[in-house]
């Protein structure tokens, strides 16, 4: 193994900040050639190799075939992700203590981080890189959680130290931050801390999300020469231990969420998307080759010279001697017309079954559904079967969905603690949970059907929270309208009352003694102390 050289001249102390700085950036730039494949297929900008195209094929036809490379793509990556993007919804947390099941304080954290846009982004690094990144500081305005991208951060596997790169084009550098936290001999947090190193530049040495035409090159063409940072960094001044709140919640102030593997949702199935990516562009080839079909003539004795009894010589278009040009004579129309010695035979292509492929195509994407846990119907509009069938086959993303919020349950958690700590609230000790929307939505009927099965079992807030799915800002709000509706009805109720003895009074009808029981209090003071005494059994 090659030794390790720092990106920092002159600082190559063993476990140093410089050597620990030059082992996550190197993670940081190998990464970078997966994130552009990644990338590429997510968009739909993957190409079949360039050597698929036929070699004998002259300059008009290498057109065509480049073309064929450039439409063959089947976009199944971006349905492979999306599917489970857009199935993770948090609408809250759950403070888990004793007297209380709610965070205001950690929801109102959520809304102020403007985490409800942010985490969808989020979402989409986990979804398609198999890693997103969050940075926690104590900075008010815009908001104390920036969301950092996977293109530009890198964190170790014990997530005791991470990097982060970006580049100012006004003063010409590039910088990197080391993040890092200390621990004691027992394990507990001793100090935490950043460190930033410069290097002046004229350009970014690493690519970002935006690049897609170097990243597409990179993607699609294997001598394109990767990014790669320069060892001729330099400290800019000394650690910054600012991150008290990090400190507390003994955790560094840059959070990673990552899936199983640290592989994003379709980067295990790469090898498929581009085998269908393949067949698809023989496919177009095939046909390509039908649509202008191969005609031949063949004749026992082809003459080279017109003679007198020729056709076209009689008819004054050639003279007897001529040599005979085939080219003008099997001229192609509507109206065209070939005259041709009775011993001629004619050839034609035949047609290429193609069926063969289209079958391949849809088998290879049955097995893609199965194997990356997407329901076929996501992936294939032509599926047909069961309602309860379909229900099995969507278990699988049902199941992938509640592991990837499980992994960004933990980090969120760890933001919102962190967050509430630098904005001056006691958090560290807190054990929040992320509340979920359902992964599949019910319809209303279900909904309400599932709301009045558990009425009289469940109380009515639970009842809401888990039948309607409601967050607790609406379940509050519903309650304050069912307030307002029974005092509504009290309140009309009580006026038809009064109306009523309004109406029989100017009608000159005095109320009965039967009606008078309803408006006058007739209970006796006997008739109390009757009613406070036990009540009698027949016989005694």
């Amino acid at each position: 193994m090659a030794e390790l050289q720092s990106l920092i001249p002159g600082d190559e102390e063993p476990d140093g900040d410089a050597m620990l700085l030059t082992q996550l950036a190197n993670g940081l730039v190998s990464r970078i050639p997966t994130l552009c494949t990644l990338k590429t297929f997510y968009d739909g900008k993957e190409q079949v190799p360039v050597k698929s195209i036929p070699k004998s094929t002259n300059q008009s036809g290498y057109a065509v075939y480049q073309r064929f490379v450039s439409i063959c793509q089947l976009d199944l990556a971006k349905a492979i992700a999306d599917a489970v993007i857009h199935r993770q919804r948090p609408t809250g947390f759950r403070l888990i203590a004793d007297k209380t099941m709610r965070s205001t304080k950690a929801d109102d954290m959520w809304s102020q981080c403007r985490m409800e846009l942010k985490s969808r982004q989020m979402f989409h690094d986990l979804a398609v890189y198999g890693n997103a990144y969050a940075l926690v500081n104590k900075n008010k305005l815009p908001s104390h959680i920036t969301v950092l991208s996977p293109w530009n951060t890198y964190v170790s596997s014990d997530e005791d130290s991470a990097v982060n790169y970006w580049y100012k084009a006004s003063e010409g550098c590039e910088y990197l931050a080391l993040y890092r936290l200390i621990r004691n001999d027992d394990g507990s947090v001793k100090d935490v801390y950043c460190r930033i190193a410069y290097n002046e530049t004229d350009s970014r040495s690493l690519l970002e999300e935006g690049d897609e035409e170097e990243i597409y090159g990179i993607a699609n063409d294997d001598s394109k020469i990767h990014p790669t940072l320069s060892p001729t960094f330099q400290w800019d001044g000394g650690a910054e231990s600012s991150y008290d709140f990090a400190e507390k919640c003994e955790c560094l102030p840059i959070v990673r969420m990552h899936a199983p593997g640290g592989k994003g949702q379709f980067e295990p199935h790469i090898p498929t998307l581009g085998s269908i990516d393949q067949q698809r562009f023989q496919r177009f080839c095939i046909q390509e080759l039908q649509a202008f079909k191969q005609r031949a003539v063949s004749m026992s004795n082809m003459p080279q010279f017109y003679k007198e009894s020729d056709p076209q010589v009689r008819d004054g278009l050639a003279q007897a001697g001529d040599r005979i040009d085939y080219k003008d004579l099997f001229q192609q129309g509507p109206d065209a017309l070939w005259l041709v010695p009775g011993d001629a035979k004619f050839w034609e292509s035949g047609v290429t079954d193609i069926n063969p492929l289209i079958t391949a195509v849809a088998s290879d994407i049955k097995h893609l559904a199965a194997s990356s846990g997407t329901p076929l119907d996501i992936l294939s509009p032509d599926v047909s079967g069961s309602a309860e069938g379909a229900q099995l086959k969507r278990e699988g993303l049902v199941f992938k969905v509640e592991d990837m919020n499980a992994r960004a349950n933990d980090g969120f958690t760890r933001l919102m603690r962190m967050a509430l700590e630098a904005d001056g609230n006691s958090a560290a000790d807190e054990r929040f949970e992320t509340v979920w929307k359902p992964i599949n939505p019910p319809s209303q009927l279900e909904q309400a059907q599932a709301a009045n099965y558990s009425k009289g079992i469940l109380p009515v807030k639970t009842n809401m929270r888990r039948s309607y799915g409601m967050t607790e800002i609406e379940i509050a709000e519903a309650m304050q309208d069912l307030m307002d509706t029974q005092f509504a009805q009290a309140m009309a109720s009580e006026n038809a009352m009064i109306e009523g003895k309004t109406s029989q009074q100017s009608a000159g009808v005095l109320p009965d003694e039967t009606d008078s029981l309803a408006f006058t209090d007739t209970t006796s003071e006997n008739d109390v102390v009757q009613a406070d005494e036990p009540p009698t059994v027949d016989g005694e």
